[in-house]
C-alpha cells in the first residue's frame, strides 16, 4: 500500500493535479470482484474496485486513492465518474449475453452528503442504459445521527429502483430500530467478522447473530474477504447468502473476468434467486421470525386479477390497527380506501409483471411507513409478490418540521435584494437565490451543481477560491471583491462575504456568500478620488501662483525703474536672485508631476549613508554628524540610490538649517522586524509645535521664510516609491526627530 503520509508537500500538490486531470482524462482502471451465491455457485454481481496507475507510485490500490482523492477534494468527481464508468459496463454485458449482473459501487459519505445525489444517479443510469434494479450501492454503516438525512437520501434511491448494500456491518454499534428503518436489500459482513470467527467463537456467535438479524429483516447477506476454504464452508454452514474474496476470485479487469467465468463454466444466476426461493420454501417459520421484527412483512399474489394478500405479519401490522386475519386473504380495496387502494395497484402490478424494487409510501391511521416490493420467481414467472415496510413516521414529521422552518428562511432569502449562494466542501454551487436574476439577469439554474473553475474566469477564480478555501481552513468569515459579466456584457464590481457552515463534528460542510453588487459604490468612489485629485490639482496650480507672483513683481518694479534710467548695480543681484528662486519653484513643481523612471539596484545601507553623512558634513563645518550602523553593516537595500541620497541629503540639510549655532546631529541604522529598517536623524535644533507637525508634506507649507514645501513634499514621494514610510516627532526648543522606515525587499512594481 503507498504510504500516502510520507509524500512531501510539493509531491502531494503535484498529485492532486495528476488526480484530476486523470479523472478527466479518464485514465483510470476499474477492477470487479465477483459475489457468489454459496448455495448455488453461480455469480450475482461484482464489485467495482478503482485503481490509479500513477507514472513514479505504480498501480495504487483502492484505499490509497480514495485517500487522494478526499485529500485533494475531487472525491465526489471520481465517484461520479466510476458511478459512470461501471454502468456503462454493466448494460455493455448484458448486450454481450453475459449476465445480467448486479455491478455494486461503495461510495463514501461525501455522495450521500451532496445535494441532488439521486437526481445524479438517475441522469447516470437514463444516459447507460442500465435497469436500476442491476445497481447497487453499497454505503458504510452511520452513527444514529445521521440517520434522518440517510434515510431520506436511501428512500429516493429505492424510489428508483436502485438497489442498496449496507457496508462493513458489524463494524460499527448500530442499534436494532435504526437498522430496521434502513431501507436496505442486502447486508455486508465485516471481513474482520468472518476471519475472526475461525478461531473466536464469539465471533462466530456474532456472525450467527447478524445472519439471523438480518433473515428476520427480509435481507441477503454477503460475507466479504473470504480467503479460505475453510471461511467458505463455515459461511455455507451458517447459511450465508453471498460470498466475496480471492478464496472465489481475485479482482479482474472486465475482459478479463469474462474470460475466467466462461472458462470454469460459472453460472451467472439472478442476484435474488436465493433469497426468493427460501421465501416460498419456509413460508412458515418466516411468518413466525418475521412477526416479531419492528416493520411489517406481507405477500400477495394475483389471482383473476385481483391482488390478494397471502400473510401479514411484523409489529408496524399492529400498530396501523390490523391483525393478519383482516389482511391475509383481503385485497386492498378491503383494507384501505379506494382512492388509496387504486394507487398502491398500480405498484403491485409492476412487482406482480417482474419489476424488482418496487417502492412506495403509504399512510394508515396517522402511521406512514416505506414499503419496497420484489417478485419470488418460479421457473422465469413471478409467483408471488414479497414486501418488506418500514415505519418512516418520525421521518415524515421531521421533514415536515424541516419543510416549515426551511420555507420561512426561503421565503426571508428569496425576497432580499443581496445574491446568496451556496458551496459544499468539494467547490460546487448548490443554491443560488432568485435574486441573481435582478443583478446579472440570469437564472439560478445556470450556476446550479456547477464547480467555482466553471463559472468564473481564472484571474477572478483564483481571488473566490483563496478566500473560499481560507474560510474552510480558518472556519470564520472572510470577504472578497471580484468582476463578474453582465448579460448585456457590462462589468459589474461584487462584494462577496463568506461564512461557514459547520455540522456536529465542527467541520466545514458549506460555505455561504452573501454577495453584494457594488458597481455603482465603486464607480462613485473613484468619481471622488478623481475630483480629490482635481482639487489637489487646483492647489498647486494656486500655490505655484502665488510663489511666481512675488518674484515676478519685484522683477517688474526694477524693470520700470530701469526704463526711468533709474538704476543701481544692485538692482542686477537682486533681480537675478529672483529669476533664480523662480528657477527653483519651477524644478520642484516639475519634479513633482512628471513620471520618473527608477534605477532600482542593490545598494549596501551603511556604505550609503556614510557617503551621504560625508557630502552633508563638508558643507556644514559647524555640524558633528555622529553615525550609529552597527546593526546595519551587511544590510543591503534594494533602492534608487539617487533618490534615496536627495531624500536624506534633504532631511539632513532641514536639521542643519533648525541649528544655525551648530551641533550635533545623530543618524541611526537599525533593523525593524525581520523586513524593515529604519534610519533615525535627530537634531537638537528650534523644533516644530504639533500644528505644524500636522501639516508637514503639505505643498506650499515651509517652515522657513523662502521655502515652498515642496522639497518635502517630493521628499513623501520618494519614500512612497520604496514601499516606505517617514514619522516626525518634534516639540518647541527640544529639536526633531525622522524616522524612515524602508522594506528589505524588494518593493512591489519594481524590476
Amino acid at each position: 500500500m503507498v504510504r500516502i503520509q510520507t509524500i512531501d508537500q510539493d509531491e502531494l500538490d503535484q498529485t492532486d493535479e495528476d488526480l484530476y486531470q486523470a479523472i478527466v482524462n479518464q485514465e483510470l482502471t476499474l477492477y470487479y470482484q465477483p459475489f457468489f451465491d454459496l448455495r448455488t455457485a453461480g455469480m450475482t454481481g461484482v464489485e467495482v474496485l478503482a485503481r490509479w496507475h500513477h507514472a513514479k507510485w505504480g498501480l495504487l490500490p483502492p484505499q490509497a486513492l480514495l485517500l487522494l482523492a478526499k485529500r485533494s477534494g475531487v472525491i465526489r468527481l471520481l465517484e461520479e465518474w466510476v458511478l459512470r464508468a461501471a454502468c456503462t459496463q454493466g448494460k455493455a454485458w448484458i448486450d454481450i449475453g453475459f449476465g445480467p449482473l448486479v455491478v455494486s459501487v461503495n461510495l463514501s459519505a461525501y455522495a450521500f452528503a451532496s445535494v441532488g445525489f439521486a437526481d445524479t444517479i438517475q441522469k447516470i443510469l437514463w444516459e447507460s442504459q442500465l435497469p436500476p434494479r442491476y445497481l447497487e450501492l453499497e454505503v458504510t454503516e452511520l452513527a444514529e445521527e445521521d440517520a434522518e438525512r440517510t434515510l431520506g437520501v436511501l428512500a429516493q434511491l429505492k424510489q428508483l429502483g436502485v438497489q442498496v448494500s449496507l457496508d462493513d456491518f458489524g463494524k460499527y454499534p448500530v442499534s436494532i430500530p435504526y437498522l430496521s428503518r434502513v431501507p436496505a436489500d442486502k447486508l455486508k459482513l465485516d471481513p474482520a467478522m468472518v476471519q475472526q470467527a475461525m478461531t473466536d467463537s464469539a465471533q462466530e456467535v456474532a456472525v450467527r447473530t447478524a445472519l439471523a438479524i438480518a433473515r428476520t429483516m427480509g435481507r441477503q447477506v454477503t460475507a466479504a474477504g473470504v480467503e479460505s476454504r475453510e471461511q467458505a464452508e463455515l459461511l455455507g454452514q451458517l447459511q450465508c447468502d453471498l460470498g466475496q474474496g480471492n478464496y472465489f476470485c481475485e479482482p479482474l479487469l472486465a475482459d478479463q473476468l469474462v474470460l475466467r467465468m466462461r472458462s470454469q463454466g460459472k453460472a451467472i444466476v439472478p442476484a435474488t434467486a436465493r433469497a426468493e426461493q427460501e421465501a416460498s420454501e419456509n413460508r412458515i417459520g418466516l411468518s413466525e421470525v418475521l412477526g416479531h421484527q419492528q416493520g411489517m412483512t406481507f405477500g400477495f399474489r394475483k389471482q383473476d386479477g385481483r391482488f390478494i394478500h397471502t400473510f401479514c405479519a411484523g409489529e408496524l401490522l399492529h400498530r396501523i390497527g390490523l391483525t393478519p386475519e383482516q389482511v391475509v386473504g383481503s385485497e386492498l380495496c378491503d383494507i384501505v380506501p379506494l382512492p388509496e387502494a387504486w394507487r398502491k395497484t398500480a405498484y403491485y402490478e409492476r412487482a406482480w409483471n417482474g419489476e424488482e424494487n418496487v417502492t412506495y409510501e403509504g399512510a394508515i391511521h396517522d402511521v406512514c411507513y416505506l414499503a419496497t416490493l420484489r417478485p419470488v420467481f418460479r421457473e422465469g414467472q413471478v409467483e408471488e409478490v414479497i414486501a418488506s415496510c418500514v415505519d418512516i413516521t418520525e421521518l415524515r414529521k421531521a421533514k415536515e418540521t424541516q419543510r416549515v422552518s426551511e420555507a420561512a428562511y426561503r421565503l426571508m432569502v428569496e425576497n432580499i435584494s443581496d445574491i446568496i449562494v451556496l458551496i459544499d466542501c468539494h467547490g460546487y454551487v448548490t443554491y443560488v437565490s432568485p435574486s441573481v436574476r435582478d443583478v446579472l439577469e440570469v437564472s439560478p439554474e445556470t450556476f446550479l451543481h456547477r464547480h467555482l473553475q466553471s463559472v468564473l474566469s481564472s484571474e477572478q477564480l483564483q481571488r473566490v477560491w483563496q478566500t473560499f478555501q481560507e474560510i474552510r481552513e480558518w472556519k470564520l468569515p472572510r470577504a472578497t471583491m471580484f468582476s463578474c459579466s453582465h448579460r448585456n456584457g457590462s462589468k459589474l464590481i461584487l462584494e462577496a462575504t463568506g461564512s461557514p457552515v459547520q455540522n456536529e463534528q465542527a467541520e466545514v460542510e458549506q460555505v455561504v456568500f452573501l454577495i453584494r453588487n457594488r458597481t455603482a459604490q465603486v464607480h462613485a468612489e473613484e468619481f471622488l478620488r478623481k475630483m480629490d485629485k482635481l482639487s489637489v490639482v487646483g492647489q498647486l496650480a494656486a500655490g505655484v501662483a502665488h510663489e511666481i507672483r512675488n518674484p515676478i513683481t519685484a522683477i517688474k518694479g526694477f524693470v520700470q525703474l530701469l526704463r526711468r534710467d533709474e538704476w543701481k548695480s544692485e538692482y542686477f543681484d537682486i533681480m537675478l536672485a529672483e529669476f533664480h528662486q523662480l528657477e527653483s519653484i519651477l524644478r520642484e513643481f516639475v519634479f513633482l508631476t512628471q513620471q520618473r523612471s527608477h534605477s532600482f539596484e542593490w545598494q549596501n545601507l551603511a556604505q550609503l549613508l556614510q557617503s551621504i553623512a560625508q557630502v552633508v558634513q563638508a558643507q556644514a563645518p559647524t555640524h558633528q554628524l555622529m553615525l550609529a550602523m552597527d546593526d546595519v553593516e551587511e544590510t543591503w537595500l534594494w533602492c534608487d540610490q539617487g533618490q534615496l541620497k536627495q531624500v536624506f541629503i534633504h532631511l539632513l540639510s532641514n536639521a542643519v538649517e533648525s541649528m544655525p549655532d551648530g551641533g550635533a546631529i545623530r543618524i541611526r541604522a537599525l533593523r525593524s522586524g525581520h523586513d524593515q529598517v529604519m534610519i533615525q536623524i535627530a537634531d537638537r535644533g528650534c523644533g516644530m509645535s504639533e500644528e505644524r507637525l500636522k501639516r508637514l508634506g503639505e505643498p506650499f507649507y515651509s517652515t522657513k521664510e523662502k521655502g515652498t514645501g515642496l522639497g518635502l513634499m517630493m521628499t513623501y514621494k520618494m519614500i512612497h516609491d520604496h514601499d516606505g514610510s517617514i514619522h516626525f516627532s518634534s516639540a518647541p526648543g527640544k529639536g526633531t526627530t525622522v524616522e524612515v522606515y524602508l522594506p528589505l525587499n524588494r518593493p512591489a512594481g519594481t524590476a
